[in-house]
C-alpha cells in the first residue's frame, strides 16, 4: 500500500532499529543520537516501518 500524499514522523523512538532493516529505499537514516530519521524525498510511504515498529514510534501523519 502506497500511500500518495502525508508523511511519516518519529515520536517516542526507543532506538531499536528494526524500521531502518525493513525499509526498501533506505530512506531512514540514524541520527547522532541513534534514532532515525525520515528522508522524505526517498520516503515512498510503503508503512513497512510503521508496521515493524514495537514501540508505535512511527506514525503517519496526513
Amino acid at each position: 500500500m502506497v500511500l500518495s500524499k502525508g508523511y511519516i514522523v518519529v515520536s517516542g523512538c526507543k532506538k531499536c532499529g528494526r524500521c531502518r532493516t525493513v525499509c526498501p529505499n533506505s530512506a531512514l537514516k540514524r541520527t547522532v543520537d541513534d534514532r532515525p530519521k525520515i528522508d522524505h524525498d526517498l520516503c515512498d510511504r510503503c508503512m513497512l516501518c510503521v508496521r515493524c515498529c514495537p514501540n508505535k514510534a512511527l506514525i503517519y501523519m496526513e
